[in-house]
């Protein structure tokens, strides 16, 4: 891992009749359709908008960059193809991280143009782990990711942003093609399903000596070697075992707190009574003091450092419709090696809404009188068959070709049922009696809080369920007057149903979607 893969830029291979020329700017709508833009329309964030903190959300997904140095990038990148300036650039739907740019070539190359927004993490990291990630990932272990032409983690470049230029994926996303259960049938994703189990088994065969990301030595010139370690020895395990890992994220925390926080208002607990930095400290205290109840155990195997996906949905997987082939996964940002039974689990895409039995001999079927059925209850049974068996699928393919991960979400599983029904001593017998208590006062407050919060994940659940509408208050555009108008009354409605002027201003506090500011929660 000690050779980057940056590509050294070549002279720009245009005329200068070219390099003046702009190219033609087009972006594809939510809705598919492909229309011109202006050039500032490269730079905004257009895909969402808002319905409360719009002007700092829309702020952290701005990025100005010089295009022109930008495509300079492109060119030089497959020049040796005969390219030599771009005339197209089609601005794709953004995601909340990233823009993304497929750009075709005066010879009709197409590659594409990833620049993450300010909100995507860490300068300088976010992109120079990705990167190197990928080439790891393409070049040992053999899975098919898109391969880099250039790229740049400094900001202070040409570009006046940090860059990812990419091949173009080939053949389409999955999530164009999972909705067709004619084209589709059941035994095709069944493929898909086996395709994905044997890439989480070279993940999961790969473990490291260490938790973190992966970066060229030249990166980050004072950090350890990449070391892997099939299998992961015991002496691995005492040196950066895995409650260390926890415990980690706790004391982060706290340094951060300690050095950032000031008490803000909590309306859930109280209208009148600030809430004090000290409390959470006391509350990351007492976390640190049930660590130990919180890490499986060794024997589960679920401690070692795993590489993994962070975000595995439809369209981050490539497939050939013919061939129902995988031929890329993408979207490897902020991918990282920590403790397995960190982030092991069943991919959304696979991942049934209800509860699916562990049982692999019992299989769903349609109820005896499906045949007397409407037909729209008949569509509704079978999505909701096909959904149970493609989970159950993943399930069984998982425990006889990828027994490490089945292990992991089952120990983690068993883990999180015995955490909420006893203290630590049944968890960690040899750790002595519950390290932690909370007196009535504070069970009284938390019940409190509590019940209030309940009120508001009442509206959050109310509106993503009816009108699609995230808790962070992100809609389409186009739908944006809509759920404004459906807010306005059903915000009426709430504080309208209070009692007496306490309970009304209550309300007003505790209604989600609306501006925060710097004192209140």
């Amino acid at each position: 891992m000690a050779t980057k893969t940056r590509v050294t830029r070549r002279p720009h291979m245009q005329s200068t009749s070219h390099a003046l020329a702009m190219p033609l700017l087009r972006a594809v709508r939510n809705d598919g359709v492909v229309e011109d833009i202006s050039e500032g329309d490269l730079y905004r964030y257009t895909r969402h908008r808002w319905v409360y903190n719009e002007s700092r959300r829309l702020s952290e997904r701005y990025l100005k960059f010089d295009l022109g140095q930008l495509l300079k990038a492109a060119v030089a990148g497959i020049s040796s193809e005969g390219a030599r300036y771009c005339v197209k650039v089609l601005k794709y739907k953004e995601g909340l991280n990233n823009k993304a740019y497929l750009l075709t070539m005066d010879n009709g190359a197409e590659v594409f143009a990833r620049l993450p927004n300010p909100c995507a993490g860490p300068s300088f990291y976010t992109t120079a782990s990705e990167v190197a990630t990928r080439k790891f990932l393409h070049d040992v272990l053999d899975i098919p990711t898109p391969r880099t032409i250039a790229w740049s983690a400094d900001r202070n470049n040409p570009v006046g942003a940090e860059y990812i230029i990419e091949e173009k994926a080939p053949a389409k996303p999955l999530g164009k093609l999972w909705q067709d259960w004619d084209e589709w049938p059941m035994k095709d994703r069944f493929t898909i399903i086996e395709q994905i189990v044997e890439i989480e088994r070279k993940l999961t065969s790969t473990r490291f000596a260490k938790s973190g990301c992966i970066y060229f030595r030249e990166d980050i010139p004072n950090s350890d070697a990449l070391v892997t370690n099939p299998p992961l020895c015991s002496s691995i395990l005492e040196r950066e075992g895995s409650q260390e890992f926890v415990e980690a994220m706790a004391e982060n925390e706290t340094k951060f707190i300690q050095a950032h926080a000031r008490p803000r208002m909590n309306y859930a607990r109280s209208l009148t009574e600030p809430e004090s930095p000290d409390e959470m400290l006391d509350l990351l205290d007492r976390y640190l003091q049930l660590a130990p109840a919180m890490v499986p155990q060794p024997s589960d195997d679920t401690h070692a450092p795993t590489l993994w996906h962070p975000d595995l949905h439809l369209d981050n997987v490539f497939v050939d419709p013919e061939s129902k082939q995988i031929t890329r996964v993408i979207d490897w940002q902020s991918a990282a090696v920590l403790p397995f039974f960190y982030q092991c689990g069943i991919p959304t895409m696979f991942k049934h809404q209800g509860p699916v039995s562990e049982d692999m001999t019992v299989w769903p079927k349609r109820p005896e009188n499906y045949h007397n059925l409407e037909q729209d209850e008949k569509l509704m049974i079978d999505s909701l068959i096909g959904s149970e068996c493609l989970n159950k699928y993943y399930l069984a393919i998982t425990h006889n070709k990828n027994p490490r991960n089945w292990a992991g979400p089952t120990a983690a599983r068993r883990r999180t049922n015995t955490t909420h029904t006893h203290c630590p001593e049944h968890l960690c017998p040899d750790a002595g009696p519950c390290p932690v208590s909370f007196n009535e006062q504070e069970m009284a407050l938390y019940a409190h809080e509590e019940e209030n919060r309940s009120y508001v994940s009442e509206i959050l659940t109310l509106f993503r369920k009816n009108w699609r509408l995230l808790p962070d208050g992100s809609i389409e555009s186009a739908r944006f007057e809509e759920i404004q108008n459906e807010l306005t009354q059903m915000r009426e409605a709430f504080i309208g149903a209070a009692d007496n002027e306490e309970d009304r201003l209550l309300a007003e506090k505790l209604w989600p979607y609306q501006d925060a500011t710097d004192n209140c929660s």
